[in-house]
């Protein structure tokens, strides 16, 4: 039987450049491209750039023109 194989679609691989090739380890901790070399562990904690974005609500932002 063959091994099942986790991708992540529409992730681009780093290192090649290709899409839909980024895997996830069975354990989850690893991706892999399986179309070339690049691996690298799996980060721990979430992004958190995400937090460092303001966002403003557009009609607030049209009222306080008037």
């Amino acid at each position: 039987m063959a091994a099942f194989i986790q991708f992540i679609s529409g992730a681009i691989c780093p290192e090649c450049k290709r899409m839909d090739t980024i895997a996830i380890s069975k354990d989850d901790d690893m991706i892999y491209c399986v179309k070339c070399s690049f691996k690298e562990h799996r980060p721990k904690e979430p992004n958190t750039k995400i937090d460092t974005i303001k966002a403003i609500n557009i009609e607030d932002h049209k009222s306080s023109k008037n």
